[in-house]
Formats: C-alpha cells, structure tokens, sequence
C-alpha cells in the first residue's frame, strides 16, 4: 500500500517542469492586470479572504501542473464558450443573479475556461491516484442522478427556452457516453473544486441563486456535470480536426498495371 502511494505521490510531482515556473510567472501577471483592472470591488478594509486565497492557491497548483498547450487550449477554448452560455442561461432566467446585477458579467466569464483547464488537471491527477476498477456502477449512481436533481431544481424556470434547452443537452451528455473513468473522474474534480468555488461566491453574496442557498447541492454538482459535458465537446472537435488533417485517400485505379 504505501509502495503505491509513493509511486502515485512521485508520478504527481512529475508534473511539475520548468514549463511551470514560466506559467506561474505568467499566471501572476494575470493575476496583477485582473487586480488592477477590476480593483473597484477589491475592498482590503475587511481584512484577508484566506478561502479565496486557498483557491487560488490551490487552482495556480493545478495550472502549473502537467502543461500540455494544445490540451489546454483546446480547453480553455471549449470552456470559455461552455461558461458563456450557462452564465447566459443562469443570469437571463434568474436562476442566479450577481451583485453587479449584469446578465452576466463580462469579468466572471474568463474564470470558466480557468476552472476547465483547473479541473482537467484535477481530473488527471485522479486518474493517477484512483485505484484501477471497474466502476461502471458509480458512473450511474452520480451523472444519470445529476439529471433529474438538476431539473428539478431549475423547473420553476422551465418556461424559458435555455432552460428547455439546458435540460435536453444535459439528456445528450447522458446518451453520448465517453470513457467512465474519465467522466468520473471530470464529474468528482468539478464537483470538489465547486464546493469551495460555490461556498465562496454565495456567503460573500457574489452571486446568489434563487433559493437563497449557501450553496445549493445541484450547484456544486454542476461543476462536475459541466466538466463531463466539456469533455464530449473536446472530443467532438478533436475528432473533427483529426479529419480535416488526414490526408485524402487515393484512387488506387490510378497507376495500376495494365494486363
């Protein structure tokens, strides 16, 4: 047992190159340029936000960790536009407002492609931790569950097409079916890093969700949910893009020997 954990703790320190100190410098300049562009709502007179603090401790571990350019692209990109059409959907129906009261906020919308690549990273170390067996049963006791929870939860907003909307995609997820590991790992690593993220945003009242809720269960859940679905969205696109570079196939009747 502890032979193993050593081999899993070394793996996951392998993740960490010299491509991690140039991100995390990178990552402080992005943290200096949104502080100051956004410093109107930084209000140091209450004193230190160690929570906040603690996740973006925790979330610069993860993004420093196991950089892989094209994958990360790839999945700020999808997430960027994943998290713009749920914020769309949450704000316009009212299921969650801000406190700026923007139907959404442009400054909430570069966290999601952050988050998407944060809780990859999550996701993949995981995978290296999570001891190999077939759990084809707790894939149907968390994602299949997540969907009537959910639609219960948003169904006095059912009278809205994104809401119609989001309950049909959340179907598809279900019916298109990836990899059980991976989407198990994606729905717990979305759904652990949503419980701070959640916690946070509605005790401070950053955001808040109709039920008045610090934070309601189907909200940190969604994290994982909408890590799964971000994940049939990436494979979509790779698998379109390893088309388009494939190389046409040639006509064999051409150049064939005459007889």
């Amino acid at each position: 047992m502890w032979a193993a954990m050593k081999s899993a703790l070394t793996d996951l320190w392998r993740g960490y190159t010299r491509a991690s100190a140039l991100a995390l410098v990178a990552l402080a300049l992005g943290y200096a340029i949104i502080a100051f562009t956004y410093r109107r709502y930084i209000d140091l007179s209450l004193g230190m936000d160690w929570l906040l603090a603690g996740i973006w401790l925790f979330m610069t571990a993860l993004l420093c960790w196991g950089i892989e350019p094209r994958r990360d692209l790839i999945r700020a990109a999808v997430g960027f536009g994943g998290g713009l059409y749920i914020e769309a959907w949450g704000t316009q129906t009212e299921i969650w407002t801000y406190f700026t009261d923007e139907r959404p906020p442009l400054w909430i919308l570069p966290a999601w492609p952050v988050a998407a690549i944060a809780i990859d990273r999550l996701s993949r170390a995981l995978d290296i931790v999570w001891p190999a067996k077939k759990l084809d049963w707790l894939w149907w006791a968390l994602l299949p569950a997540f969907v009537p929870l959910m639609t219960l939860f948003v169904w006095p907003h059912a009278d809205h097409s994104f809401t119609q909307l989001s309950i049909v995609l959340m179907v598809v997820v279900l019916l298109w079916r990836g990899d059980v590991r991976q989407d198990l790992t994606l729905m717990v690593a979305g759904a652990g890093l949503g419980i701070f993220l959640e916690y946070w945003g509605t005790s401070r009242y950053c955001w808040t969700y109709y039920t008045k809720e610090i934070p309601p269960i189907q909200a940190v859940l969604a994290h994982g949910f909408a890590s799964v679905a971000f994940q049939r969205v990436v494979y979509l696109g790779e698998n379109m893009l390893s088309r388009l570079k494939r190389p046409p196939d040639r006509d064999r009747s051409i150049g064939t020997a005459r007889t």
